[in-house]
């Protein structure tokens, strides 16, 4: 069935706008796996051999969620999860290396601009919200975003010095590792959390660097508004010209909201200008729903929007039936999507989600089926 989808949409004409291209080919059917989802190298080895067998061709591997990542840095602390210290093992090394032994696609996820979550403060210091703190993004009078559990405290792009940072990271992965590219996620500025978020990056020390740069004034605040977008944009871009330096290909995708007119209007996060620019070989839209309907227009919005350069996030966690993830597969194939990718791994292998309702072992079957080569 994916091949023979493929083929025709081979036949079909391009959406009529400019630049029009698709995702490289090794992004057509990808999977999440996030750093919840293992513990050990073993863990690592048994989640790239569930890959495998279920029939994904590339595997999004989160190597930072919070501030802290699973690779030794030069620049952030270890995991949280293990307790801010070296685990014995570089889970990043072992996940490209044992992909490629695969014949899989790795593509290192970062949570981009989190640079914090929860309610308390880390414990270790080097970490980021206790050894940078005006590195977060803060509003008018100077306060955080509310802190509550499970959220992410938020690094303000609009500061260079972040931008540099964040910019830096991604280059230190492309460098030391063998990834086959970088899959950016949360770029953009967070989500409602309080009742301060549209003050978010109206402090005083950001306004003078909206001011200086643009040479607008702090009272302008729909320019200020723009310019935080130009920021989000600004990290992208360089981040894309930073891998263009590493010798060998690192292809960047980014995860995105689906809907594209709040990601704008309330997240800062312009990923058709992206893709008009070329600054992502691909957006992943986050199409979470089990709303066909909706899913449908936001596929139709995505593959125009980005010139072709989709490959379209499938929330099978939210389905009533094996049935609908893969409808909605086929839906957004035929819609012109270059690819698809599942959230995620744990939806298929791990603890479901408390709400979901889902056979696991049905979802996995419907899915070796639709993905194996040929059918």
């Amino acid at each position: 069935m994916f091949r023979t989808i493929l083929t025709l949409l081979a036949l079909l004409p391009f959406c009529a706008c400019r630049s029009t291209s698709h995702p490289p080919p090794g992004l057509s059917r990808c999977i999440w796996v996030d750093r919840w989802d293992w513990r050990t190298a073993a863990d690592i080895e048994r989640v790239l051999d569930d890959c495998k067998n279920t029939g994904f061709t590339t595997v999004m591997f989160q190597v930072r969620g919070n501030g802290t990542v699973a690779w030794p840095s030069q620049h952030e602390v270890w995991l949280e999860q293990f307790g801010f210290k070296d685990p014995g093992f570089d889970p990043l090394r072992v996940a490209v290396t044992g992909a490629h032994a695969r014949g899989l696609s790795l593509h290192a996820w970062l949570n981009l601009m989190p640079g914090w979550s929860g309610d308390k403060p880390p414990a270790d210091t080097r970490q980021l919200f206790r050894a940078r703190r005006e590195w977060f993004l803060m509003d008018r009078d100077g306060r955080f975003q509310s802190q509550k559990a499970g959220k992410y405290l938020t690094l303000n792009p609009c500061l260079p010095e972040v931008r540099e940072y964040l910019i830096g990271l991604c280059r230190e992965v492309a460098t030391n590792y063998p990834v086959d590219g970088i899959h950016l996620d949360y770029v953009r500025f967070p989500d409602a959390q309080g009742d301060n978020l549209d003050e978010l990056g109206l402090d005083p020390l950001t306004l003078t660097v909206f001011s200086t740069s643009t040479g607008r004034t702090s009272k302008e605040t729909a320019a200020a508004r723009q310019w935080q977008v130009d920021c989000v944009t600004a990290t992208v871009r360089g981040i894309r010209d930073a891998l263009a330096k590493v010798p060998g290909q690192r292809v960047l995708t980014a995860a995105v909201i689906a809907d594209r007119a709040r990601a704008l209007r309330d997240l800062r996060q312009d990923w058709g200008k992206w893709c008009e620019q070329g600054l992502v070989a691909a957006v992943v839209p986050m199409n979470y729903t089990a709303d066909d309907s909706l899913f449908s227009a936001r596929v139709a919005d995505a593959v125009t929007a980005s010139r072709g350069r989709v490959v379209m996030g499938v929330g099978s966690y939210q389905h009533r039936s094996p049935e609908q993830t893969t409808a909605q597969m086929d839906t957004a194939l035929r819609a012109g999507a270059g690819g698809v990718a599942v959230f995620n791994y744990r939806t298929l292998f791990g603890k479901p989600e408390k709400d979901s309702k889902l056979d696991q072992a049905a979802l996995r079957r419907r899915l070796q089926e639709w993905l194996r080569p040929g059918s």
